[in-house]
């Protein structure tokens, strides 16, 4: 499980203030071996803080990424018991609603993308 505080370390620590890169999902599946592979990347275009659930949801879509920057001033403002609520990247599958757990994050210097991975199996 992943939380806020550890995205914006990982943010900080992996980009270094290279705010111009802009936020995506990657859908991961573990092979027989225990390997994961790609199986498919979209743009993260909002999100929502749920104080109720604790959880800071990111939404897949296909309008205008979001970027590290505005994520980053926004998530600055957040009270220290919003930096523990659990991340989750939440994309439409088969009509249903699904909620998925972080399970790490990556970038991508050529496409200046930064990626938080899900695992489409769980």
């Amino acid at each position: 499980m992943k939380v806020l505080i550890d995205l914006i370390e990982d943010i900080q620590t992996t980009l270094d203030n290279m705010t111009d890169f802009t936020l995506a999902g990657m859908g991961l599946k573990e092979d027989s071996n225990g390997e994961f592979e790609p199986q498919w990347k979209s743009s993260i275009v909002h999100y929502r803080l749920d104080d109720k659930e604790k959880k800071f949801f990111l939404f897949l879509g296909q309008n205008k990424p979001l970027k590290i920057a505005d994520l980053l001033s926004e998530l600055n403002s957040y009270s220290n018991e919003a930096m523990m609520y659990e991340i989750c990247l939440t994309y439409t599958k088969d009509d249903q609603r699904m909620d998925k757990k972080i399970i790490g994050f990556g970038e991508s210097v050529p496409e200046k993308k930064y990626l938080l991975f899900v695992d489409v199996n769980a």
